[in-house]
C-alpha cells in the first residue's frame, strides 16, 4: 500500500514527536508499505523517512523545486519527484496514495489533511484517512469537526470519513481492514440529513 503521510517539518519540537515519527516510520516499513511524503529533510518528515529507510521501506518524496534549491531534499528517497508548486505537490501525493495519515503537524499538515477530507466528502477519492492523535495533539481539531456536525455545517454521515487513534498498531489494523465507502449523493441537500435545530 502507498501511504501518504502529512507531518511537521519543524526542528524545534519536543523530542516525543520525533520518537513518534521514528516509530511510525519503522512500523510502516515492517508492514511492507511504501512511504509517500513531501520529501523534505527536516523535522518529523526526516525522522520518519530515515526510520522507514532503515527498515527497508520504499520511499517516494514529492518536493517543490524551490525547496530542492535550498537543499531541503531528503537523502533517504528511492524516488524523487520534483514539482513546481505546493498545490502540485498535493495533487501528486494524492494521485499516488492508497491511504492518508496525518501525524502531528502545523499549517501545512492541516492544509493537506483538509484537502483529502474534502475530496472524500465529494466522492473524488475513497481512500482511508487517519489522524494519529498523539497525546491529544488533535483534540481541539476533532472537537471543531464535531461542531461542524452538531451545527449542520457537515452531514453527520461524514463522521466516518476520518478515523482517529493514538495507537500506531490500531492505525495499521484500520488500514489493513478498511472497506471503501462513497456517498454518490453528496451533492443532494435533504433536510432529513441533518439533526433538528435546537
Amino acid at each position: 500500500m502507498n501511504i501518504a503521510v502529512f507531518c511537521s517539518s519543524s526542528n524545534a519540537l519536543d523530542k516525543t514527536f520525533y520518537s513518534l515519527a521514528e516509530n511510525f516510520g519503522k512500523s510502516l516499513a515492517l508492514h511492507k508499505h511504501t512511504l509517500i511524503f513531501g520529501g523534505a529533510n527536516v523535522g518529523m518528515m526526516k525522522t520518519m523517512a530515515l526510520a522507514a529507510k532503515k527498515y527497508s521501506a520504499k520511499i517516494i518524496g514529492i518536493i517543490p523545486e524551490f525547496f530542492a534549491e535550498k537543499n531541503l531534499t531528503c537523502s533517504a528517497l528511492d524516488q524523487t519527484i520534483f514539482v513546481s508548486s505546493m498545490a502540485e505537490r498535493k495533487q501528486k501525493i494524492i494521485s499516488l496514495a492508497d491511504a492518508f495519515v496525518a501525524l502531528p503537524g502545523g499549517f501545512g499538515t492541516l492544509d493537506e489533511l483538509s484537502e483529502v477530507i474534502v475530496l472524500k466528502q465529494i466522492a473524488q477519492i475513497s481512500n482511508p484517512i487517519v489522524i494519529l492523535n498523539h497525546n491529544g495533539f488533535y483534540d481541539f481539531l476533532l472537537k471543531q469537526f464535531d461542531l461542524f456536525f452538531e451545527q449542520n455545517f457537515a452531514k453527520a454521515q461524514y463522521k466516518n470519513i476520518i478515523f482517529s487513534t493514538d495507537s500506531i498498531p490500531e492505525l495499521f489494523n484500520y488500514l489493513d481492514n478498511y472497506s471503501p465507502c462513497i456517498d454518490t449523493n453528496w451533492h443532494k441537500v435533504d433536510k432529513s440529513d441533518f439533526s433538528p435545530q435546537k
